[in-house]
């Protein structure tokens, strides 16, 4: 057992010594010489039996043993003597005590027998044959120098020594050329106890229970020997050794059996064991071997089972339990080499055969290093427990250096070849107090998938072994370098790169994977990186995607919980395949749209990131992405339903909420500046947006087919779109514009914006088979509309309805369009106002006068609340059509100032309107528009020709067969002649006018009276001048002609409504109660001459000539043809 005593320095032998312990063991020979001496004294007397010794006879044998022991004493206890059968004399010595002249003990034995050899005795020699010993007590002793000496005891001093063991062996040997003991044939030692005590290892062992058997035969001597290893457990531990030689000779043979010794006391035993010390196990084997005449160590053979036991080079280590090994080397000591047929292991870090050599590299201790040169085969490594299975190798070999204190074993080289693969490892393993260290680094130029897999350990960074595991097939990867590095208290550091060739891999899970991929893929201080330099990814739809430059990145692999992966995208391939790609879950782009995957056509190049959790069944929330990129020669024809959208060059971005495409572009020829967002995610909005900048102009009028008339749009200007694709509904339209840039033209209320002016545009509608605006806001030079616009399946204009179109201060109506494919659309004014003091239409001059162009409206219904028609005057519910070919022109009805109906017609002139108001109640016109209150019956015919200035007619007027009773300025008029009975008649039932006749000028504030005139049977009248209509005030004159009936001959030389006598008046003031004025001597003027006694009339305005207007025969109730 392992005590580590203190051992007493040793000191080497001086000649003195040695002499002096060779008188000590010829002595104690001498006493074996004189035991046999007594031995043949006593022969005849006690023959055949055991006879104890008297105690005179017990003195006297002392005395002369004491005689011949040269100044030594010798003390026991019982003396017997056996003469045996064949009167072969035997005597033994109990408690037997020898010591020197010093008193100290040289030998202690329980019991001692000899027995005589017969041949001699019967010549007369008293020899011993053979030598029993029993009870001894033997100390062995190796000093720091490697020099032995052997003791009789344990505190006893040596009674010989030697620097090996056959010199030691050899001083013994020289004992049996003694005479004494030339008939000695055998030495026989039992409950021997041999202690060890070895100086140079610091440590001690005690054999116990020994037994020793040395036979002669000859000059042959062999030596046998077995003990119990005292190790203070229960273990029973033997050694069992044989050793044979020739006497006066060194060279030897030797044997040596062990059972259960622990592997430190066996390696303590020589430096080709010195390898077992870093065990910890129990060892059984056998070791054979010779000493040759200089008593240097011959080739030594050994054969070893190793128990189950740890790998522990020191005791704060933590040890690396095995399960066993076995050895079979035969260690050659002028070489310093140890030859292995076989090492075989097995442990927790694997199993596996060995065979080599190994160089010892000896130092002043002992064994410093062993170089090492191993093949191996059969090996199951599983270092540390790495690997859930075992990783399997055929064959290997490996150059070593294992040094022992401290603890390395440095792997200089390890060639593995696998399944046409070549493995180059190398490393290093130590251990301190904290526990082991490992550094180990690999190459090799090729392997399967499959294979790296085999050879990455499962806890060495997991998540992207498990990538790897579950992500890369087929192929090949080369160029592999591969470190592990442990470190006491730390997870293992893998590093690890490769080249893959023609792989398949999945960098996500819901997308198709690459296939054909070659790249790199690394491991460095716990981020691992995959990049793809080839490889293409088939989509659903639209061919291959080249993936070039993508990578898969985990961070960290060691962070929990885990760190989101990164997957880093750069591709390039069709918009199909890309949408294709985006449109798998959980991204799902296009769910939410009425679009394919292959909305579009066109070449795109994208770069982006994508970070998820590395876990199953992965949430879209968790996910989180970015990408950007460029589309070239873009063309859809689904992105604006029936068009065609292209553009040379968009971007592309996006992210976990939206994906988004921008840039400019044609829809067909229209320039727009565009983006389209499409949210996604479940947060997200359900379709997508196409939004931007698009030209307004004509064109835009033309590719949507919005069914304005030609011309009605010039110029170039720019409006904000968007535009609201929801899948199941047609896309939703919204539009906005200053109108700068844009000129708007609608000629038939001759209206126009220029360019240069701004303006307020506003829509909203939806685009599709049927295209309608819901909401068309405009606002622009004095023109206002709100309304809605319908168009026909597949374009053109169906109907149009402005809910107020307002334009300056003149027109507040509401109006519709109706088309007639590709005719002319109608134009319907449903309500409203019009002031035509203040109107101006179209004069048709722009088209030739002959027609409109195909796309202008070429009727138009009207149906007005009011028309106004001057200050005072007004037409209330007018209804008309209208033709707008050459102007605006047609038939209309309506009342005047809410009473009487007439009917009319307007044609155009001068860019304004004319008018011709017809009623078959001209009394009831009369009333209604103010001039009389009562007058009744008789025709009505007016016409209104625009004058030269804005607001201003010029009119003429004609009625026939009316009444008028109570008129003011009549009866004034004649009040003032003194006609009594036509006064009477005016105030009863009314003056009978056959016709009225007048020619003026209607404008805004007053009308001027050229010329009228009024005729009857009782009277005839001529007046001019002007009545203030916003004062009610007068300013006339004219002649009054009684009896005109008889007096009308004056028409022939006077005015109409003149007669020969006549009296020139005036009327001023108030219309209600004008001031009349008569100049009775008027009544004595004739005709002719009468003018000279009165004002001139007002100027006539020569450009303004009566305009010629034919009407429809007025129905019967007075209305005209219009509605």
């Amino acid at each position: 057992m392992e005590d580590y005593p203190e051992i007493p320095a040793f000191k080497a032998p001086t000649g003195a010594s040695r002499t002096r312990r060779r008188r000590v063991v010829v002595r104690v020979l001498g006493l074996v010489a004189v035991l046999g001496l007594v031995l043949g004294a006593l022969v005849l007397w006690g023959a055949g039996q055991g006879l104890s010794m008297p105690d005179w006879l017990r003195d006297r044998i002392e005395t002369r043993i004491e005689r011949n022991l040269g100044g030594m004493q010798i003390s026991f206890g019982d003396v017997e003597m056996v003469v045996n059968r064949g009167w072969r004399p035997r005597v033994r010595l109990r408690d037997v005590i020898l010591t020197d002249e010093q008193g100290l003990a040289v030998a202690r034995l329980s019991d001692a027998q000899a027995s005589l050899a017969m041949r001699p005795l019967l010549r007369g020699k008293l020899q011993a044959k053979s030598i029993s010993l029993s009870g001894a007590f033997a100390t062995l002793r190796r000093d720091t120098q490697g020099n032995l000496s052997l003791a009789l005891g344990d505190d006893s001093a040596a009674v010989n020594d030697a620097a090996n063991l056959p010199q030691l062996i050899d001083e013994g040997d020289k004992l049996f050329l003694l005479p004494a003991l030339s008939a000695l044939v055998s030495i026989e030692m039992d409950a021997l106890t041999l202690r060890y005590e070895d100086a140079q290892k610091q440590r001690a062992w005690t054999l116990d229970g020994g037994h020793l058997q040395l036979d002669r035969a000859g000059d042959d001597l062999r030596l046998a020997a077995g003990f119990a290893l005292l190790t203070g457990s229960d273990q029973v531990s033997t050694v069992e050794m044989n050793y044979a030689s020739r006497i006066g000779r060194t060279n030897a043979d030797f044997g040596i059996l062990v059972q259960d010794i622990a592997a430190q006391d066996i390696a303590a035993q020589n430096v080709a064991l010195a390898w077992l010390d870093v065990l910890r196990a129990p060892i059984s084997g056998a070791l054979r071997g010779s000493v040759d005449a200089a008593g240097a160590l011959g080739p030594l053979s050994a054969t070893l089972q190793i128990g189950a036991g740890v790998l522990q080079p020191t005791d704060a280590t933590p040890p690396v339990p095995f399960n066993g090994a076995r050895s079979y080397f035969t260690y050659r000591p002028a070489e310093q080499v140890l030859d292995f047929d076989e090492l075989y292991v097995s442990s927790g870090w694997g199993t596996g055969v060995a065979e080599g050599q190994a160089y010892l590299g000896l130092g002043a201790g002992g064994l410093d290093e062993l170089i090492g040169q191993f093949t191996l085969s059969n090996m199951s490594i599983n270092p540390d427990g790495l690997y859930e299975t075992p990783l399997n190798l055929t064959s290997a070999t490996a150059d070593f250096r294992l040094e022992l204190s401290p603890f390395r074993m440095s792997l200089g080289q390890l060639h593995v070849t696998q399944q046409d693969s070549h493995l180059q490892m190398s490393g290093d393993l130590s251990a301190d107090r904290d526990g082991w260290i490992l550094s180990l680094d690999g190459h090799t130029d090729s392997l399967t998938p499959e294979r790296l897999l085999a050879l990455w350990p499962e806890r060495a960074a997991p998540k992207p072994r498990k990538w790897v595991d579950e992500n890369v097939a087929g192929g090949s990867v080369s160029d592999i370098d591969m470190a592990l590095r442990i470190r006491p208290g730390q997870k293992p550091n893998v590093y690890l790169d490769f080249d893959y060739l023609d792989a398949t891999i999945r960098f996500l899970k819901t997308q198709p994977p690459i296939t054909g991929a070659s790249g790199q893929a690394s491991l460095l201080d716990g981020r691992f990186v995959a990049t793809a330099t080839a490889g293409q990814v088939v989509a659903d739809i639209g061919g291959g995607l080249e993936v070039s430059g993508t990578s898969f990145i985990i961070p960290d692999v060691d962070v929990k919980p885990a760190t989101p992966a990164v997957v880093r995208v750069q591709g390039q391939g069709t918009v199909t395949s890309i949408l294709s790609l985006l449109d798998r879950p959980p991204l799902s782009v296009l769910k939410d749209t009425p679009f394919p995957a292959d909305l579009a056509q066109g070449w795109a190049q994208v770069t982006g990131t994508v970070a998820l959790p590395l876990k199953p069944k992965t949430p879209f929330e968790d996910f989180e992405f970015h990408l950007a990129g460029q589309i070239e020669a873009v063309q859809s024809s689904l992105l604006v339903p029936d068009h065609t959208v292209r553009a040379d060059r968009l971007r592309l971005t996006g992210d976990h909420t939206q994906i988004v495409v921008e840039g400019a572009g044609r829809i067909d020829r229209l320039p727009v500046d565009v983006r389209w967002r499409q949210p996604i995610g479940s947060g997200g909005q359900k379709g997508s947006r196409l939004e931007g900048q698009v030209e307004l102009s004509p064109l835009l009028v033309d590719t949507f087919g919005i069914g304005l008339p030609k011309d009605s749009v010039s110029g170039q200007g720019t409006g904000r779109f968007a535009l609201d694709l929801k899948p199941g509904e047609p896309p939703a339209l919204t539009v906005a514009s200053d109108l700068r840039g844009i000129g708007l033209n609608l000629s038939a209320l001759n209206w126009s914006k220029p360019p240069a002016e701004k303006g307020v545009l506003e829509l909203t509608g939806v685009l599709g088979g049927q295209t309608r605006i819901d909401r068309l806001t405009l606002q622009a030079a004095g023109l206002s509309a709100t309304g809605s616009v319908l168009n026909r399946p597949g374009g053109g204009l169906d109907r149009a309805a402005l809910d107020r179109v307002q334009l300056h201060d003149w027109l507040d109506v509401s109006v519709e369009l109706v088309g007639h494919g590709n005719a002319a659309p109608d134009l319907n004014i449903l309500n409203g106002t019009l002031d035509m003091r203040r109107a101006s239409f179209d004069s048709g001059r722009g088209g030739g006068g002959g027609g409109a162009s195909a796309s202008q409206p070429r009727q138009m219904d009207v149906t007005l609340s009011r028309l106004q028609v001057t200050d005072t005057l007004a037409l209330t519910d007018f209804s008309g059509r209208f033709d707008l070919a050459g102007g605006l022109s047609g038939p209309f009805s309506g009342r005047v100032n809410n009473q009487t109906r007439v009917s009319g017609q307007v044609a155009p002139r001068g860019g304004r309107s004319a008018v011709r108001i017809q009623s078959n109640d001209a009394g009831g016109v009369i009333r209604a528009a103010g001039l009389l209150t009562k007058a009744h019956g008789g025709n009505f015919d007016l016409s209104l020709l625009p004058s030269s200035r804005a607001g201003q007619f010029d009119g003429t007027l004609r009625i026939t067969d009316t009444k008028v009773r109570e008129a003011p300025a009549i009866a004034a008029l004649l009040n003032a002649v003194s006609v009594v009975g036509l006064l009477d008649e005016l105030s009863g039932q009314g003056i009978q006018f056959s016709e009225v006749d007048a020619k003026f000028r209607l404008t805004p504030s007053e009308v001027t009276v050229y010329e009228s005139s009024a005729i009857g049977p009782s009277i005839g009248l001529s007046m001019d001048g002007t009545a203030d209509l916003r004062t009610n005030r007068l300013r006339m004159q004219g002649v009054i002609s009684p009896i005109y009936m008889l007096n009308q001959i004056g028409t022939v030389v006077g005015r109409k409504g003149e007669g020969m006598i006549g009296f020139n008046y005036t009327l001023t003031g108030v219309a209600d109660s004008p001031r009349v004025q008569v100049n009775p001597l008027s009544v004595l003027t004739p005709g002719p001459l009468r003018n000279i006694l009165r004002g001139r009339p007002p100027p006539v305005d020569e450009n303004a000539p009566p305009p010629r207007i034919t009407l429809p025969q007025a129905n019967e109730d007075g209305a005209g043809s219009g509605r």
